[in-house]
Order: structure tokens, then C-alpha cells, then sequence
């Protein structure tokens, strides 16, 4: 199993920032919902790929010894949800902050839209292990 090393892409904070203006001016406009959250839906996309679409922090288990066919980066907090906190008037930054990617197979995928809850816990309710790809270590969700 070959474990990676979480390197940050050297404009991580400058793409993050970009989608968070975005996210800004979005937010007050009179504009048709629809097209609202498909806009607010890219750039939670851009938050989560910041440091590139494959190289994350989070790694599941099988993500781990998967070919890169195989990978899906997963929005551990999903977008759906992500989208409706912003638009409910939470604070940005809090919904920025579970604004995570994270690499797992295809299956592993299927797997976790079946759940019904919400950010780390699916994983755990699914049984799948997360790595930490910075820290070097199994991620412990409680």
C-alpha cells in the first residue's frame, strides 16, 4: 500500500479565497435558485480540489492501494448540504470549513450516498477508514 504524502498546492489559500469572494457575492443576489446553487455547487468544487482534484488530504483505506481509475473525490460534507447552509445564513466560513475532499474508490462512493448522516460520521456508519494523508495517520471519527 503506497501512502501519500499531503504536499498543499502553493495557491491553495488563493483558490480557497477566490471561491469564498464568490460565494460572497453570490449569496445576496436576486437571481433564480436553481442557477444560485449550481454556482454556489462549483465553488464548493473549487474549495474541495484547492490543492487538485487527486491530491487530497483524506484517503479511505481502499483509495489507498486503488488504481487512479478507480478514485472518486467525495465531498465528505455533501455539496447539497453545504449549499443549504449558505443559503439558510449560516456563517461562510463554518460551511468553508467542512468544505472537505477526500479520495475513495468507486464502490466505497455508492456506499456512502447511501447513508443518512452527515460529514465523517457516513464514513464511520459505513465502515470505511480514512488516512490523513498530512498527519500520517488514521483519521479517528468519533
Amino acid at each position: 500500500m503506497s501512502i501519500p504524502k499531503y504536499i498543499p498546492h502553493p495557491n491553495r489559500e488563493k483558490r480557497i479565497n477566490s471561491a469564498i469572494v464568490a460565494i460572497k457575492a453570490l449569496l445576496p443576489l436576486d437571481m433564480y435558485l436553481a442557477h444560485k446553487k449550481e454556482l454556489l455547487s462549483t465553488c464548493i468544487w473549487k474549495i474541495t480540489e484547492a490543492d487538485g482534484k487527486l491530491k487530497v488530504r483524506y484517503w479511505s483505506e481502499g483509495a489507498l492501494s486503488a488504481s487512479s481509475k478507480d478514485l472518486r473525490h467525495e465531498h465528505v460534507f455533501e455539496r447539497r448540504e453545504l449549499i443549504s447552509r449558505l443559503l439558510s445564513g449560516e456563517n461562510i466560513d463554518s460551511v468553508v470549513n467542512d468544505a472537505v475532499g477526500c479520495l475513495v474508490t468507486k464502490d466505497e462512493h455508492t456506499v456512502l450516498t447511501l447513508s443518512v448522516a452527515s460529514g465523517w460520521n457516513r464514513y464511520k456508519d459505513c465502515g470505511i477508514m480514512v488516512f490523513d494523508s498530512e498527519k500520517q495517520e488514521w483519521l479517528k471519527i468519533n
